[in-house]
């Protein structure tokens, strides 16, 4: 049994699991391919903070004249985690919980 991130949740793992059986993927194939109740934004919000985690990473795909998919594939370090390998919240950057642009001023808090 894999160690518990306190950022990574059973989607998180799902979307490794995927992503390492199947191969490169677009977030509507993810959330095609997982069971349950996932919407594709869901999926597509959960590999930006793998790939902040260095878990996947994204490149686009031309799909049809000159249009483009963005595709997510598992790193060496979701491999690695997937084998026990690895422990992210040890080797792994952690990712932010929340991105600097969402963060609200101070002052806004009521604080000086």
């Amino acid at each position: 049994m894999r160690d518990s991130v306190p950022w990574m949740g059973g989607l998180h793992e799902r979307i490794l699991e995927r992503l390492a059986d199947d191969g490169a993927a677009d977030t509507w194939e993810i959330a095609f391919d997982i069971r349950g109740r996932v919407s594709q934004s869901r999926v597509s919000d959960r590999c930006e903070v793998l790939a902040d985690a260095e878990l996947v990473e994204q490149y686009e795909r031309e799909i049809v004249d000159s249009r483009y998919e963005i595709y997510w594939s598992i790193t060496t370090w979701g491999e690695l985690f997937l084998g026990e390998d690895v422990d992210p919240s040890l080797d792994v950057p952690v990712p932010s919980p929340r991105p600097p642009h969402a963060t609200r001023p101070s002052r806004w808090a009521g604080f000086r």
